[in-house]
């Protein structure tokens, strides 16, 4: 598919010439007629049978049932192709469906109707959309949508201008202005009927929707088109009554068509891991198939003689001795029929059924993900990743409208070196909360009335006539008059500055608009070459028209925005500039003065404002000679405009050269404020175990301090700072501008840069680690050379922030980071962030103020953020787990079933002869044992969702894959072989032909055998689903005893049939089987043997090494049982926060439930303690001396001494088998456990360390902390031994040798913790697993192990949230 766009592209000619109007049409350009159907009525059957056979499966089946139709078959031809036919037809009839609701689209679209130019009669005549040809002119009126991709050559407003709606096309609401050329707009309607020279040069059809290059040739004149001036099929005219336009491209030709590729195919670990398994199941069964045939060859040859009673003389020619060849041939062919129940027929179509009600049913109705403010519900976008959700490792994401709200206020400004404004921003008061500072950010009430959207400042120097009497008023009226001027909005409503509306590309203009409006600089009219603005100044309110001579477009590369301007009073031509800090400097004029002196406090100012997390712009402008400009510049302007080869690098080279001698004239800064649960949602997601990268165009200083703001950076990382800005080395090549030996320079400085951050890593293995890196140093460390570098060294950091990055690069970074093997997942909300989206595992759009483009591009979308943690930790984690099971389930039940029936053709040396009857065999996968693992990929669960999100640890199950890795699939393929052993054994030796089973003395059949084998099978395949289901719901139990009554059922309907049906199956369970004792007495026992080491297993294992779920259950059922002695004693409803939660995060004692040693008299000690804590206790309060005997019983229990305030973390099994520890600080869950949730004596007594629980040294406070708290001064000298001092942010900058330098992390002068003051304390918050208590320090002993630093470190890092 990707060769055949490859061709096509290349077929596309690189330009083509459109002649208006001339009624002779190009056969060579595409028509209108659109289809957007898969199939036709002679192509559904063979292209829809090529879509099935895409799965390697239904090729195996269908080569299965053609080989049913030889001699060579065991079972009956029907038999097997009636399953495949149901499949297939099922898979074939929705995509008949799917594709008629299509084909009805199509048509009604492809015969709507318009008013198309007749050249010939010289009037306007009504034909419907697939008439319509290239050259033609069009009339569309208000609200319709535009049946091609026209050139907008007029409408009925005087500026020849119209509103445009592209929502179908990009998903964006907002309106866009559309420009026709100033020679057309005037233009009448009937004034086209004479429109027959004007000719089009443009580009190829081609899917770019937002650029077009190419040339109106008009009356001897080449006038250049702009994309303002393009009309693109699929969008609405809106607010304008007509306009005319002629086609470019048709149909398939269309940019909305060329878009409508899909989006890269995506396929989850799980599926991939299916698809080895089902290879190692086709392995399986052809090994079963060589073994067998050669086997059944050999006996023939060698025995077959001997047994005359076969009569191998007169018999078939499969069982001539005298041909062991053609025997084994044969004896494959029977062998791979018949052995064709291990692969599961159903898996792939009850695959997506499952998925599909998991998106649809749960992700997509999920009332936790629904934004009320916006109606803006999540959606699953596609069903094919749901498993992918609960498998992420690293988190890739834009800022601004992903971790912010990306609605913009003017907050704050700098001008002529002067500092205005004096707000704080939400950034600021998250970083001084976060110091323990408190900021007053009361409003001042004079303040209250100059607020409205898009502006929230306030500053008494510039509010109303206060900036006439400033120090530079020139300066600040100027940069008053970009900002009104120097943009691309348009106004829409009444022209009152209360009441008109800005139609803006982005909210950074319109803040910026709104902010001159609010200074006296009212934009309130725009043409095609005008901006009209009522200015107030010293010199009174006048309405000025500003010529706009020429736009120089922002673009992601350029980093800035001009605007060429005509001032009619002065007859002046200016050059309004605003952008980035950095190209904004290079650019300045070194011969005005005043620009050094205002670069260094601007410099200043944009780092505070930075610092504060503002979106900071560089304001500049200058006066251009008029000759220079009209001689010079625009005659190269304009040849670059009207270029159709490369105009866009082109128009760039040229822009350059107006784009110079600057005079600075300050900056803006604008605040995008957090989203909402944003820094909740990071710290949940880390305590999952989730690396987050924050990919994002800001500056540095911004993206730290937001980094902050957001819990992404905390004081007690290492951080590390990667740039070359600064580097002398570097900085004196660029000033000899020798390039490559800068970009060398730069190159080396990185790498230096990185090694020492790797091997500072190395020496601190128990550190957390982040790292800040800038545009152009990733630039670099994205090369070949360095990037298998960065990649080790990020991904070893819990949080990385990218600075000043490129679309291009995010999603280089995105590639580099899933090349390790790590599930990555791309969130973002703008168009910059499609190739990202595109570029991971799985892709997240959030419908923001920029559109839908990055929804349109993703797997899933969201409104917020903070939609992540249901999004991952309760919806992926279910997926994953249920999706696992279910695959897990079907392995195991069709490798019990088949492995019964290649045991019992080898007791009959591979014949061929089997047990079942033919029907029940082809009914197992798609009746008997189809509804169950349907219902456990949709129903099952271990935990409330609650209690998922309360304890975020258990998302790393999914990380580690414990579910579904080479152990998890072993056993439960293992388990299915044990148990296809046990019924062998039970029901071959007790059901011998020797034996009877009723008083008459007839002896067991094979049939009746058989029947009683597949009675068993079924029975243990659900009592399997009845050990393993954590939750049962009415699902559940539907499908588990409702399966197993349908098998009864068919029994008593099948066997009724005509004997030629029903055949060995004739009244043989009604007749034989079920008045039977032994029957039923089997069925009883077998299953229940079967079962029973798993069992005892499965306990052994909860109760030794318990799974982090299975505790967080007994934490759960404990919640379920106080809640409903809650309801009886106090006839109410249980209250939101259950004591045993309450007890485990607060440390509030509570009735004791636990086991307590039987006539232990020190267990009195803690009671009598507990009751001395009760409120209106007198006496004095518990001593250590008083709970010692308590403590030394818990102390002999676990083996190790815990002192006294002991913490235990809680490990999950696969950490701890791994010698590592991952999931972070437990707080005293365990220990709240060990009293409330332990109902067995014998559990955890052992010697060594209680599973799961690993014991924490405690934090002494040091002597000035034992000042201020008097109460910690009762600490002993030993443990005063191990103090360690209070937690340092720690920040790591290199030199331009890479040599690092350890700094404290303290941007605005109070990062730092005072020196004697005390730690602060959290409040308590749920932890990974539990929740953590404490802030403190803890300090390995100097001969301690890597293991033991490793679990000191992952302690102390979460006690610190």
């Amino acid at each position: 598919m990707e060769l055949l766009k490859k061709n096509t592209a290349k077929r596309e000619p690189e330009q083509r010439t459109v002649r208006i109007n001339t009624g002779e049409h190009d056969k060579s350009y595409a028509g209108n007629y659109t289809s957007t159907t898969k199939y036709n009525l002679w192509t559904f059957l063979p292209k829809a049978l090529f879509e099935q056979y895409r799965r390697v499966a239904n090729i195996y089946f269908t080569l299965v049932a053609a080989l049913s139709l030889t001699p060579f078959s065991p079972v009956r031809a029907w038999t097997t192709w009636t399953p495949l036919v149901i499949v297939l037809g099922v898979a074939m009839i929705k995509e008949a469906i799917e594709d008629y609701k299509r084909y009805k689209l199509d048509k009604e679209i492809n015969n709507r109707a318009v008013q198309v130019l007749d050249p010939e009669k010289g009037e306007y005549i009504t034909r419907t959309w697939k008439d319509v040809r290239v050259g033609d002119i069009l009339v569309v009126k208000k609200d319709e949508q535009f049946p091609a991709d026209l050139l907008f050559l007029t409408s009925e407003t005087e500026e020849g201008t119209c509103y445009n709606e592209t929502m179908n096309l990009d998903g964006e609401t907002n309106l866009k202005i559309k420009k026709a050329p100033d020679e057309t707009k005037d233009l009448g309607e009937q004034d086209f009927v004479q429109f027959r020279e004007a000719v089009i040069q443009c580009e190829g059809p081609n899917p770019r929707l937002y650029q077009f290059t190419g040339n109106l040739l008009l009356d001897g004149k080449t006038l250049p088109i702009s994309p303002n001036a393009i009309l693109l099929r699929g969008c609405n005219l809106r607010n304008t009554e007509k306009v005319v336009g002629a086609v470019i491209y048709a149909g398939h030709e269309t940019k909305i068509f060329k878009n409508a590729a899909p989006a890269p195919s995506k396929r989850s670990h799980v599926e991939r891991i299916v698809d080895k398994i089902i290879f190692f199941m086709f392995f399986l069964l052809f090994s079963f198939c060589i073994v067998g045939s050669i086997f059944f060859a050999v006996w023939t040859k060698d025995h077959m003689e001997n047994h005359w009673y076969l009569s191998p003389a007169t018999g078939k020619s499969q069982y001539d001795p005298d041909n062991p060849g053609f025997v084994g041939f044969a004896s494959f062919i029977t062998s791979f029929i018949l052995y064709g129940y291990l692969i599961p027929i159903s898996l792939y179509v009850s695959m997506e059924l499952v998925k599909i009600a998991q998106s649809m049913g749960y992700i997509n109705n999920d009332r936790d993900m629904y934004h009320a403010e916006t109606d803006t519900p999540a959606l699953a976008r596609t069903s094919n990743l749901n498993e992918e959700l609960g498998m992420v490792n690293t988190i890739l994401s834009d800022k601004t409208g992903t971790l912010t709200r990306n609605v913009m206020e003017f907050f704050k400004c700098s001008i002529a070196g002067v500092s205005y404004g004096a707000g704080i921003t939400e950034i600021e008061k998250a970083n001084a909360l976060r110091k323990g500072i408190t900021l007053d950010d009361r409003d001042k009430p004079e303040a209250a009335k100059h607020r409205e959207r898009y502006f929230n400042f306030y500053d008494e120097r510039l509010m109303g006539d206060a900036w006439f009497t400033a120090k530079d008023p020139e300066i600040i009226e100027m940069f008053f008059r970009l900002l009104a001027v120097c943009h691309t909005v348009i106004p829409d409503g009444p022209t009152e500055p209360h009441t008109i509306k800005y139609e803006a590309e982005s909210p950074d203009e319109a803040a910026l608009v709104v902010a001159a409006k609010a200074f006296g600089f009212f934009f309130y009219k725009r043409t095609n070459t005008t901006v009209s603005v009522r200015e107030h100044t010293a010199r009174g309110d006048h309405d000025v028209e500003y010529e706009v001579l020429n736009v120089l477009e922002f673009t992601s590369t350029r980093k800035r925005m001009s605007v060429v301007i005509r001032d009619k009073s002065q007859d002046k031509i200016i050059i309004f500039t605003k952008g980035a800090d950095t190209v904004i400097y290079e650019r300045l004029d070194p011969k005005y003065g005043p620009n050094e002196a205002m670069k260094e406090s601007t410099g200043r100012h944009m780092e505070e404002f930075g610092a504060a997390g503002l979106r900071t712009l560089c304001l500049s402008y200058a006066e251009v000679d008029r000759e220079w400009y009209g001689n010079v510049w625009l005659p190269e302007y304009v040849a670059a405009k009207t270029s159709l080869v490369d105009r866009d690098e082109k128009v760039a080279e040229v822009s350059e050269k107006i784009e110079r001698n600057l005079r600075l004239l300050g900056c803006t800064a604008i605040e995008d404020k957090l989203q909402e649960g944003v820094p909740q949602c990071i710290k949940q997601l880390a305590m999952a175990g989730i690396r987050i990268w924050v990919l994002t165009g800001d500056k540095m200083e911004t993206a730290i301090n937001i980094g902050f703001a957001c819990s992404l950076l905390r004081e007690d990382m290492m951080q590390f700072t990667i740039t070359v800005y600064g580097v002398e080395e570097v900085e004196q090549a660029e000033a000899r501008g020798d390039k490559e030996e800068a970009e060398r320079l730069a190159h080396a400085a990185v790498a230096r840069s990185l090694e020492t951050t790797e091997k500072t890593m190395d020496d601190n293995p128990t550190a957390t680690f982040a790292i800040v890196i800038d545009g152009k140093a990733l630039s670099y460390a994205l090369s070949k050379e360095l990037a298998p570098l960065f990649l080790r060294v990020g991904t070893r950091c819990k949080a990385v922030v990218c600075c000043r990055v490129s679309p291009l690069q995010k999603a280089q970074v995105t590639r580099l980071v899933r090349s390790k093997g790590d599930t990555t997942l791309a969130i973002g909300d703008g168009a910059n962030d499609v190739g990202m989206i595109q570029s991971a595992h799985i892709g997240v759009g959030i419908s923001g103020q920029e559109g839908m483009q990055a929804v349109m591009s993703s797997d899933f979308a969201i409104a917020q953020f903070r939609f992540l943690v249901p999004l991952l930790l309760v919806h992926g984690r279910y997926c994953y787990k249920r999706i696992t099971r279910m695959v897990l389930f079907f392995f195991y039940k069709n490798m019990l079933f088949g492995v019964t029936i290649f045991v019992f053709n080898a007791f009959n040396n591979f014949s061929g002869q089997f047990l079942y009857n033919d029907f029940y065999m082809t009914l197992f996968n798609v009746v008997f044992t189809a509804l169950t693992p349907v219902v456990i990929g949709i129903f099952d669960r271990d935990v409330d969702k609650a209690m998922a999100l309360r304890y975020p640890g258990l998302y790393m199950q999914g990380q580690r894959n414990e579910y579904f890795n080479f152990r998890a699939i072993a056993l439960w393929l293992l388990s299915s072989l044990y148990q296809t052993c046990i019924i062998m054994v039970f029901i071959l030796v007790g059901c011998r032909s020797t034996v009877s089973d009723r008083g008459d003395g007839n002896p067991y059949t094979m049939w009746q055998t058989g029947l009683l084998m597949f009675s068993c099978v079924v029975l243990t395949v659900h009592f399997q689903v009845i050990q393993i289901t954590d939750q049962w719901t009415w699902a559940h139990h539907v499908s588990i005893w409702l399966s197993m009554a349908v098998w009864w059922l068919y029994l008593l309907a099948y066997g009724a049939f005509p004997l030629f049906l029903s055949s060995d199956l004739y009244y043989l369970f009604i007749g034989v089987s079920a008045p039977s004792a032994q029957y039923w007495f089997y069925l009883l026992l077998v299953p229940t043997a079967c079962q029973l080491p798993d069992f005892f297993l499965r306990m052994a294992k909860k109760q030794l090494a318990p799974f982090d779920h299975t505790i967080v259950q007994e934490i759960q059922k404990k919640m379920d049982r106080e809640g409903r002695q809650e309801v009886e004693e106090l006839g109410q409803e249980p209250s939101q926060e259950p004591s045993i939660l309450t007890s485990i995060f607060t440390g509030k004692a509570t009735k004791n439930r636990g086991y307590v040693p039987p006539y232990d008299p020190r267990s009195r000690h803690v009671s009598e303690c507990n009751q001395r804590k009760k409120p209106g206790f007198d006496g004095p309060p518990c001593t250590r001396a008083d709970t010692v005997p308590a403590i030394e019983r818990i102390e002999t229990l676990i083996g190790v001494q815990v002192g006294d305030h002991a913490f235990y973390g809680l490990v999950s099994s696969g950490a701890r088998q791994a010698g590592r520890i991952e999931t972070g600080v437990r707080s005293p869950v365990l220990t709240h456990l060990d009293n409330e949730l332990t109902d067995n004596p014998y559990r955890n007594r052992k010697k060594s360390n209680l599973p799961g629980i690993v014991p924490i040294p405690m934090y002494v406070p040091t002597v000035s902390q034992e000042r201020t708290n008097p109460s910690l001064s009762s600490t002993s000298p030993q443990h005063q031994q191990q103090h360690l001092g209070a937690p340092t942010a720690v920040a790591v900058v290199y030199d331009a040798n890479g040599q690092a330098s350890s700094r404290a992390v303290a941007l605005n002068g109070g990062d730092k913790m005072p020196s004697g003051s005390p730690v602060p304390s959290l409040a308590p918050a749920p932890g990974a697993i539990a929740s953590p208590v404490s802030t403190d320090t803890l300090s390995p002993p100097e001969n301690a192990g890597q293991q033991e630093r490793e679990i000191l470190a992952t302690y102390e890092l979460a006690l610190k949230h």
